[in-house]
């Protein structure tokens, strides 16, 4: 979002942002932000070869850590 600490502080690897950035979303009653969770073409895919998408290990935490019936935005 722009903060200066997102330049000091980590985002966990759950999150996509800094803990001041997650802790305001929390505040304004908004939802953490998440990847889309892969689909499941792009599951049976990613057993064949290795997906070309960088965020592949996050869109796959994501989804286990927030199925899709917790995903409001």
């Amino acid at each position: 979002m722009g903060s200066p600490l997102e330049l000091t502080e980590k985002a966990g690897a759950d999150r996509l942002e800094c803990p001041q950035c997650a802790g305001d979303r929390e505040v304004e009653g908004r939802g953490p932000l998440v990847l889309p969770a892969p689909t499941k073409r792009e599951l049976v895919a990613a057993l064949v070869s290795a997906p070309d998408d960088p965020w592949w290990e996050e869109r796959v935490l994501h989804a286990k850590l927030y199925p899709a019936k917790d995903r409001g935005a």
